[in-house]
């Protein structure tokens, strides 16, 4: 089984993305404010590839962009 037979897709995902940045618009790391839809990356805190659950528990609003939050999780969760 990989990843993407345990994520969502779609308008499932969509209508994460949107509750998920309604319940705490801020980055979960840096605190920065963000902006629905594209100022920020819905993240899995216990990524998807190291047994995390692909649950509204397990994500989190994290900026984006080359200097965003997410990329810098994404290369740590990478290493681990």
């Amino acid at each position: 089984m990989t990843t993407a037979d345990v994520r969502i897709s779609g308008r499932r995902l969509q209508e994460r993305r949107k509750r998920i940045w309604q319940r705490d618009p801020n980055c979960a790391r840096c605190g920065r404010l963000t902006i629905h839809p594209h100022g920020y990356e819905l993240d899995h805190r216990v990524p998807l590839h190291q047994g995390g659950e692909d649950t509204d528990e397990n994500c989190q609003v994290l900026c984006n962009g080359t200097e965003g939050c997410h990329l810098a999780k994404t290369r740590e969760d990478a290493k681990a």
